[in-house]
């Protein structure tokens, strides 16, 4: 009997799979850091990069409630609708409490603007739940 020295075929589905799983323990050791910078500022936030009052309408804002009669915390994201002449940000608040006083808190608005004058963005319109294109109003 002979012995070949033939190299071994790695299957890459392996591969991808060993490359999934180091990454998902990687975010699972990075969780308490994350749970410890949220303990320490009271929230994480992630901005837009290029609209109206990015403060007002964060990408994604992960935040602390330590209320009376609500405990948990708060995720915020907002999306841009581009309905042309306006510009469109639909925000979600989803509420994740382990301490409530009770009835659904989540939330669903949208602000649009519109250029003012000075080419800069005014607030036109706000309403409740999702953005609508400016035929349907």
């Amino acid at each position: 009997m002979t012995k070949t020295d033939a190299p071994v075929r790695r299957n890459p589905l392996k591969r991808l799979g060993c490359l999934l799983l180091l990454m998902l323990w990687f975010t699972l050791l990075l969780f308490p850091c994350g749970l410890f910078y949220l303990a320490a500022n009271g929230e994480i936030r992630l901005q837009h990069g290029d609209i109206p009052q990015p403060h007002a309408h964060p990408l994604l804002l992960i935040s602390l409630i330590s209320e009376e009669d609500d405990r948990g915390l708060r995720i915020e994201s907002s999306s841009i609708v581009a309905d042309q002449p306006r510009l469109c940000v639909e925000t979600a608040m989803r509420f994740v409490l382990w301490q409530s006083s009770g009835g659904d808190q989540d939330v669903r608005y949208c602000d649009c603007y519109a250029r003012g004058a000075d080419d800069n963005w005014m607030l036109s319109d706000t309403s409740a739940g999702a953005c609508q294109p400016l035929g349907a109003q």
